[in-house]
């Protein structure tokens, strides 16, 4: 039996524990491999191979905060991967393609205005969506409430979208 890949993409420490638990949920079982990717978004004025430690150290936390919480509350080993790139949203889709991901998890937290590009998911969430090699889950944060929500997205399928409260998470069944 071949393992299912299933990658979580982190971008700030807000978003960590609610999308670890989800993806530690998801990951349940001895033949799924967890990695968890934080993208260090490089300005035009730096090169991405800059030897400067520092660009990396808030991804490393992150990261070590992830692998952290996939240890001791769900008895997860992960793998973890700092990226620098121009693009988050590109380089989040060229991992999943480059490690063969079959679910890819993404948090969506509306911090800029309404664009019209951004009237739905915003511009990250909606390229990975439409431009993943794999299923998409977006984990949307309620506007007030402390219960989580999920959309899924199918990249496959191009528009497949279902809410899922955050209990129906729990007894529905692990890919």
């Amino acid at each position: 039996m071949e393992m299912l890949k299933i990658m979580v993409a982190l971008r700030d420490p807000e978003s960590i524990e609610s999308l670890m638990e989800l993806a530690c949920c998801m990951a349940k079982g001895r033949e799924k491999e967890l990695t968890a990717l934080h993208v260090v978004e490089m300005g035009p004025g730096l090169p991405l191979n800059a030897d400067d430690e520092i660009l990396d150290q808030p991804g490393k936390k992150i990261l070590s905060l992830a692998r952290c919480i996939a240890s001791e509350t769900f008895s997860k080993d992960i793998f973890t991967q700092v990226v620098r790139a121009r693009h988050p949203r590109e380089a989040i889709v060229e991992e999943a393609k480059d490690q063969g991901v079959d679910l890819l998890i993404i948090g969506y937290h509306q911090r800029h205005g309404y664009g019209l590009g951004e009237m739905f998911l915003g511009s990250t969430v909606k390229y990975v969506a439409e431009h993943a090699p794999c299923r998409v889950i977006v984990q949307v944060p309620p506007v007030r409430a402390r219960a989580k929500d999920a959309a899924i997205v199918s990249a496959s399928s191009g528009r497949d979208k279902i809410s899922l409260n955050h209990k129906e998470l729990g007894s529905m069944n692990t890919i």
